[in-house]
């Protein structure tokens, strides 16, 4: 079989040490492979070729098809990733599209993935597999990157969709940041009404509010704040929050931290708090 020539540029040493892991170190199927790095025509190319093999042989293309996808879709991501972010988010500054495709990155390199994201990852390798099957069945001299430009549309608009949400995401975290130096700020205005405010964590969701002699916060203070009677007992989230903010205690100790389901709770706290906060699990 005529081997396939596959020109990586600058990564074609890294492509050489994978195509040799995967395809000959990995060879469960008893395959005969070998990988060579040659120079021709000006470019650093990558020679894969199977021994004993006719032209066109289709298990061939498929296994390399499949090796090379999975490699494009690591070494080729960022470049991507890059391109759509200056192409629909120009606008924005450097700084704030690198963080944006950070998100994306870490977005894609999941390993924890759920269900869900799982299949949309097997989709997109497959849509890579698939177009370099398409090609390597007519072409045996591949240029990655021009690969990558002119035959991944279908990949790359999959990868749109994750920047669109790392966008989506980047904002709700920028005002997530405004609003917490927002509450800071407010905090460093107050005057501490008390020394030290303990916060228990109970198993229904409430939280129940002592001082700093373990005293319960007294019902005459809650109604002097929000105008109703709480017993030292706070069942919403956000009215804890606005207590916590009121009171501006200089000191918190917040107590069963592990029966708190909204961790972004005590994240907050300990945001606009900061140095403040002691947590406890039990």
């Amino acid at each position: 079989m005529q081997p396939v020539r596959i020109a990586a540029g600058d990564g074609a040493g890294e492509l050489l040490a994978y195509l040799q892991k995967e395809l000959i170190n990995n060879d469960t199927a008893g395959e005969i492979f070998t990988v060579n790095q040659e120079q021709g025509d000006g470019l650093i190319a990558v020679e894969c070729k199977k021994k004993e093999k006719q032209h066109r042989n289709p298990a061939f293309v498929e296994q390399l098809s499949s090796v090379l996808a999975e490699y494009m879709m690591t070494a080729y991501e960022g470049l991507i990733l890059n391109r759509i972010a200056k192409k629909h988010y120009g606008y924005l500054k450097p700084g704030e599209r690198r963080d944006i495709i950070g998100i994306a990155q870490k977005k894609l390199q999941e390993k924890d993935q759920n269900f869900f994201d799982a299949v949309i990852r097997i989709r997109r390798r497959n849509i890579v597999t698939r177009r370099l099957a398409d090609f390597l069945n007519q072409s045996n001299h591949i240029i990655l990157e021009g690969f990558v430009t002119f035959r991944m549309q279908e990949y790359v608009k999959e990868l749109e969709e994750i920047v669109d949400w790392a966008v989506r995401q980047y904002l709700v975290e920028k005002e997530y940041q405004e609003f917490i130096k927002l509450l800071t700020y407010f905090v460093q205005m107050q005057k501490p009404k008390f020394h030290c405010v303990h916060v228990i964590a109970e198993n229904d969701s409430s939280f129940s509010i002592y001082d700093e002699n373990m005293e319960r916060i007294s019902e005459q203070w809650f109604s002097e704040w929000s105008g109703e009677k709480h017993n030292g007992t706070i069942k919403e989230e956000d009215m804890l929050i606005s207590f916590l903010i009121s009171a501006a205690p200089k000191q918190i100790v917040v107590h069963n931290t592990s029966a708190i389901n909204n961790k972004e709770l005590l994240e907050t706290i300990m945001q606009v708090f900061s140095g403040r906060v002691t947590a406890f699990q039990d």
